[in-house]
């Protein structure tokens, strides 16, 4: 656990050197800015879920990729990994930092529009594990991409479909039935809209599909990391 809180100490740092937080800090300005001009809307709370979900996604898919793959650029990976730094913290580390931000943004965006109206621990849960989802993600595009505009292109049949189809169901926009229970950011969601009613109870069910769906995402990160990308960079 001490060597895990070394880790995400140099993992801020690190982000922060590399403009990471200071670009998630813009991005969250610019949507919240956007939320501003729309906050007399009827529809005020759809929008403010799509951003919040769309936040935090961005901010852990892309950021991730970018983090790595500077670190490949630069030939620091391969570095790290003649040091006793284990994978495991190496990859959680990162995806707790990410995840850490990508929750903060989004609490801004809520907070911006909500004050402190809305259940904060449904918020948190919903908004933390999918930015989690989404680092762990993003890890597993990357080790089939040699470079970010391959990343980039290979997010488009990956990232779009798992973010933006349990995204137009809720807009309704298409209805997919029971089987958008199955979708692996469908808890997240669920969680971040029924938050916005700070009366409402924790869903349970929601939370369950996270710690099913995290649990997966990290076993298929971690596998897809070091048969990939330690093995190509070896």
């Amino acid at each position: 656990m001490k060597t895990l809180a070394k880790q995400l100490k140099w993992q801020f740092i690190l982000l922060q050197k590399n403009n990471i937080i200071s670009i998630s800090i813009i991005v969250t300005l610019i949507y919240g800015l956007l939320l501003f001009f729309l906050r007399s809307s009827t529809y005020i709370d759809k929008v403010l879920v799509s951003l919040i979900l769309n936040d935090p996604t961005v901010i852990g898919y892309f950021f991730i990729a970018l983090a790595i793959y500077t670190e490949m650029k630069h030939q620091i990976l391969p570095a790290i990994f003649v040091t006793p730094v284990k994978t495991h913290h190496y990859i959680l580390s990162k995806t707790l930092a990410l995840s850490v931000i990508g929750l903060f943004c989004s609490l801004g965006l809520v907070i911006s529009i909500k004050g402190f109206a809305f259940n904060f621990v449904a918020f948190s849960i919903g908004a933390l594990g999918i930015s989690i989802l989404a680092v762990l993600l993003g890890i597993m595009v990357l080790a089939y991409s040699d470079d970010f505009l391959k990343f980039a292109l290979l997010s488009f049949p990956v990232f779009l479909p798992i973010v933006n189809l349990p995204l137009l169901h809720y807009l309704n926009g298409i209805d997919l039935g029971f089987i958008i229970q199955l979708f692996p950011i469908q808890g997240g969601l669920n969680l971040i809209a029924d938050s916005l009613n700070p009366n409402i109870n924790l869903s349970w069910v929601s939370i369950l599909s996270l710690l099913i769906w995290i649990p997966i995402f990290y076993v298929g990160s971690y596998r897809f990391f070091t048969s990939k990308i330690i093995h190509q960079q070896s």
